[in-house]
Parts: structure tokens; C-alpha cells; sequence
């Protein structure tokens, strides 16, 4: 699940500053799951940019998950900045998490602003169940 030119110890693409092997990889791999609604928030965006269609499916609340999930090959995800959250901690059941994610598009640099609605399901796991867009 490494990118070109990415070692185990190249931060994660989720702005944490640790190494992906210790912060979203063992998410993407199935060894943990995300504690937080903003943990999985962030383990979800390295997944849009590594493309996991995988993970992203099965993160995804099963009444609103889609079919398939396909990917513009002409976005490239540049960087994810976490602007609030609400609930969303080991205690709770539901969360919100606010964010932008900027990235490069025919050459522009553009960027996604969203605050995103997680719940627990059944298994306690957070998963996403949908995002409303907002204007940057």
C-alpha cells in the first residue's frame, strides 16, 4: 500500500507528521480500526489518495455505502487540513468532523471543504455516512 518513492517511514499523507505504518496503515489493513470519527476521517482521505476502494467501501455506513468507487486519474489529493470536530471521541456514538482537502486538477489547485457525519455501527466500528458540502 506504499506510493511511488514512499519508504515505511515516509509521514502519512494524513498531515499527522507520524509515519504511516503507525498511523493509517494498520487502519488500511485491517490490524486496528479508527478509535476517533476524526482518526477515521483522516485514514479515509490517505485512502481516496492511495485509492483503496477497499477500505473507503467498508468505512462506508452500509445504508448509503455505494456499488463501486471510481477514481479521476486526473486528481491528484495535495493536502487534508481538520478545521473542527464535534463528539466524534472513544466515548461517543456519533461525530462530525469539518475539513478541506486541497488538490490539483488540469493544473489548478482547487480545494473540497466538508463536514462529514460518522456514526458507530454495529460492531462499534465509526463509518462514514455522508458529508455536506461547504462553501471554502
Amino acid at each position: 500500500m506504499l506510493l511511488e518513492n514512499e519508504s515505511p517511514q515516509t509521514a502519512c499523507l494524513c498531515g499527522s507528521e507520524k509515519p504511516y505504518h503507525q498511523c493509517c496503515f494498520p487502519f488500511h489493513c485491517g490490524e486496528r480500526y479508527p478509535e476517533t470519527a476524526e482518526q477515521l476521517m483522516r485514514s479515509r482521505y490517505v485512502a481516496y489518495v492511495k485509492q483503496l476502494s477497499p477500505y473507503l467501501l467498508q468505512t462506508w455506513c452500509l445504508k448509503n455505502r455505494p456499488e463501486n468507487i471510481e477514481f479521476d486519474p486526473n486528481i491528484i489529493w495535495k493536502k487534508l487540513t481538520i478545521h473542527s470536530k464535534k463528539k466524534g471521541r472513544k466515548k461517543d456514538r456519533e461525530g462530525w468532523v469539518s475539513f478541506s482537502a486541497t488538490y490539483e486538477a488540469s493544473f489548478n489547485i482547487l480545494q473540497l471543504k466538508e463536514k462529514s457525519f460518522f456514526v458507530r455501527d454495529k460492531d462499534l466500528h465509526w463509518c462514514y455516512v455522508s458529508g455536506l458540502f461547504e462553501p471554502l
